[in-house]
């Protein structure tokens, strides 16, 4: 019961946010709405113990990995501005096959979304056993040079953040 109260807190935040109004009972009203959203997802998720340290311990790892989203999107941005903005269009798009070091799903996860988060790529499917991420790229003239970069740029610090 405890968990429910601990995540309903920014189950609650959110609703004040979209409700408009940070209200006390704006802020309760949610709380009581937490657990009635959470209980149906319970059997989708394993409820391991977490260290309250571990997670501290966490939060740097993180913050660099926002860090380094942030510089790849607006790099990617820049890219994908240069490419539409070239009077002629000369793009090869492609599908490339990228092997991935995540085992979690939590993992795969991270990577499928930062991968689709940064413009000019698109996670399209990953692979039965995980280990492959297929992704869809704008200009996919050098498929080794993107896979190279998602796995070293991307992947490692996926790694460091979330496993």
């Amino acid at each position: 019961m405890k968990r429910y109260l601990l995540y309903s807190i920014p189950l609650a935040l959110m609703w004040c946010f979209v409700q408009g109004s940070l209200t006390v009972p704006n802020f309760l009203f949610g709380m009581v709405l937490g657990p009635v959203v959470i209980r149906p997802f319970k059997p989708l998720y394993t409820w391991e113990k977490v260290s309250f340290t571990t997670e501290l311990r966490r939060i740097p790892q993180l913050l660099r990995y926002f860090a380094v989203l942030i510089v790849e999107i607006l790099k990617a941005n820049i890219m994908v501005a240069k490419i539409v903005l070239k009077p002629k269009l000369d793009l090869k798009p492609g599908i490339i096959a990228v092997p991935l070091r995540t085992k979690t799903d939590v993992g795969i996860t991270a990577i499928a979304n930062t991968i689709t988060l940064t413009p000019g790529t698109l996670t399209i499917d990953i692979s039965d056993d995980g280990m492959v991420a297929y992704v869809h790229a704008i200009d996919a003239t050098d498929p080794q040079g993107i896979c190279d970069s998602i796995r070293d740029d991307l992947e490692s610090y996926v790694l460091e953040a979330f496993e």
